[in-house]
């Protein structure tokens, strides 16, 4: 097991790095990912909670990205893949989507997004842009890595007895 979270760690840690540089990520490492979330979720419940909380799981993100859709087409009157939402972070959705139970997928979601708002504001604060025709886009994906990082590394220290609530 600790070879499967530590290429889950590496593989994070790289999405984070790659996403902040390059604002994107090699795709092979959004099915890792996805493979060793999913392995670490299905090894610590019961079979059937894996099976069923993996398809609400995929629909909340489903929902959630036909809502982003159709705020970005109809109000923003932009493409939700070319100038809102970046198709590196729905893929890291699917995979995040993959990696737990229904609860805590919600909670860590939300919380990873609200992390996210708050990194990119702080950043924003204490750095000038330099010109107009500086990088205008946040990395999502980067960012939220950085807050499963620190959830998976409170769990396994044992500050945080199980992430996979039930």
């Amino acid at each position: 097991m600790i070879v499967i979270k530590t290429v889950l760690l590496i593989s994070l840690l790289l999405i984070f790095y790659q996403d902040i540089k390059q604002r994107a990520v090699w795709i092979i490492l959004l099915p890792v990912f996805a493979v060793t979330g999913a392995v670490l979720f299905y090894t610590e419940t019961i079979a059937d909670h894996f099976i069923y909380a993996v398809p609400i799981n995929l629909t909340i993100v489903g929902v959630l990205i036909l809502i982003n859709y159709l705020f970005a087409k109809f109000i923003l009157k932009k493409s939700l893949f070319k100038e809102t939402l970046g198709v590196g972070d729905l893929l890291f959705f699917i995979a995040f989507a993959l990696s737990f139970p229904t609860l805590s997928f919600i909670n860590f979601f939300v919380f990873s997004l609200l992390f996210s708002l708050a990194v990119q504001m702080v950043l924003k604060l204490f750095t000038k842009e330099k010109s107009n025709n500086t990088q205008k886009t946040i990395p999502l994906a980067g960012y939220m890595s950085v807050f499963l990082i620190a959830v998976y590394a409170t769990h396994w220290l044992g500050f945080y007895k199980s992430i996979y609530l039930l």
